[in-house]
């Protein structure tokens, strides 16, 4: 899988660390929003960030805001300073990044073009995030990205796109915002392969429909894959295998393949559950 984006993204970062300016402009600024003690910040960029994540693990969302609410509101300028403080918020926030294009993926798209439309809206949500909301800043960081990323990719995107949804901001602490929003786009598209006649079918058939709902939903199947597989049980083995134009051997060889990852699926929810 090409990660073209990301490996720039990470080139560039070092020469970012290699001035030393830098590290002591960041170091100043939070020491000055009492995240850091006087002389207490680590003079290397990477160094600091592995030092304020440390400390996001131990202290919580609160420390988390902290920091970041300062360097939101420095990048919402347009001087140098500006374009610091979001490359600074944009290179803490690139694992969230990779984790979303992976998401966002399709069998048509290409990984590296999503990744670059996620980084696109990622860093202009970061220069445009109004900082007075104060409150889980980076599970809202990406919240946003998915939402406008989602949006980019609207022309060949999923069946339902991401909508701005302020109540997901009230979830408990330890639970994953931009997860939580991608888990709807997710079940919009399992039910988009019932859509198709979904009182068609009955009995074995039936819950094999419902199995694949379930697997979409909680990601653990392909949505197209599913719709395959959903096609299939539709139309039964005979009339799928000669529209696929394969021999009994090779549609046996498939339905094989099909029911061992079924299998894992099922095995996933249940433990799920």
């Amino acid at each position: 899988m090409e990660q073209r984006i990301f490996v720039e993204l990470n080139a560039e970062w070092a020469l970012v660390c290699a001035e030393p300016v830098t590290a002591r402009e960041v170091s100043g600024w939070l020491t000055d929003a009492g995240v850091f003690c006087p002389d207490e910040a680590p003079g290397h960029l990477d160094d600091l960030l592995a030092e304020l994540e440390r400390r996001d693990r131990s202290k919580g969302i609160e420390h988390s805001d902290r920091w970041l609410a300062t360097l939101i509101r420095l990048a919402a300028g347009t001087d140098r300073e500006a374009q610091l403080a979001a490359r600074v918020v944009m290179q803490a926030m690139l694992p969230g990044a990779v984790r979303l294009t992976q998401r966002l993926m399709r069998p048509e798209r290409d990984f590296d073009e999503v990744g670059q439309v996620v980084i696109a809206c990622l860093y202009q949500v970061i220069r445009t995030y109004p900082a007075s909301r104060k409150r889980r800043f980076a599970a809202n960081l990406m919240l946003e990205t998915l939402h406008w990323a989602s949006r980019g990719l609207q022309a060949d995107a999923e069946p339902a796109g991401v909508t701005w949804a302020p109540e997901l901001a009230a979830l408990p602490g330890d639970q994953d915002v931009p997860e939580e929003a991608h888990r709807q786009v997710l079940a919009a598209q399992a039910h988009d392969v019932l859509s198709e006649h979904p009182g068609s079918v009955s009995g074995a058939r039936a819950e094999l429909l419902d199995l694949l709902l379930g697997g979409v939903t909680a990601g653990l199947v392909d949505i197209e894959r599913a719709r395959v597989i959903a096609s299939e049980a539709r139309e039964g083995a005979q009339e799928a295998a000669e529209q696929a134009g394969v021999s009994a051997v090779a549609w046996r060889k498939r339905r094989s393949r099909t029911v061992s990852q079924l299998r894992t699926i099922a095995a996933g929810l249940a433990q799920a559950a």
